[in-house]
């Protein structure tokens, strides 16, 4: 009998292994740095008025399938510069949605991801501009306080970054103890 649970108690230790072993392999622990917790605190400030979305972007049938709430209710202004205004919009399943708008340009955009990916990098956009660079817009989770491209580091804001002029394929994230270089995919 006592030989079954030393058997019994090996295997669950070489179980506990294996799906260790599979986790870092699978999910990619062990060459992605962790910053902060991943909580997104802007979200929990009290909202105001300006907080709300344009109604142009609730329209818009990618706010149905990736919006939590028709109203999107929860959004919150990140960041204004100019005529670009950033909102963080809680969503469906557990993701978080950046939604740019630039009421001069009369465009908006948004991207949605698993709130988990705030841990180690950022929910962003990389928009194409006339001179060739990009726009790089960002939302990250507390405990970054950058993002920097080319040598050029903006501070975070509210969640929120917004790097304009990238020529490069990679933004750097971080804080004072810890970054991470995202893929722009471009």
């Amino acid at each position: 009998m006592k030989r079954r649970y030393v058997q019994f108690a090996t295997v669950l230790i070489l179980a506990a292994a294996i799906a260790g072993l599979l986790s870092q392999l699978v999910l990619g622990g062990s060459d992605r740095v962790k910053i902060g917790n991943g909580a997104v605190s802007v979200l929990a400030r009290v909202s105001k008025a300006e907080d709300s979305l344009p109604q142009r972007v609730l329209a818009y049938p990618f706010a149905a399938r990736n919006f939590a709430s028709t109203t999107g209710e929860g959004s919150r202004l990140l960041h204004v510069e100019g005529t670009l205004r950033l909102y963080a919009v809680p969503g469906k399943e557990g993701m978080l949605c950046l939604i740019e708008v630039d009421d001069a340009a009369a465009t908006a955009g948004g991207s949605c991801a698993d709130r988990r990916i705030l841990l180690t990098g950022a929910i962003f956009m990389a928009d194409r501009q006339e001179d060739g660079s990009a726009l790089v817009v960002g939302l990250v989770g507390d405990g970054h306080t950058y993002a920097e491209a080319e040598g050029r580091r903006v501070p975070v804001e509210s969640n929120a970054f917004v790097l304009p002029g990238v020529d490069g394929s990679s933004v750097t994230v971080g804080s004072s103890t810890a970054a991470q270089t995202i893929d722009l995919g471009g």
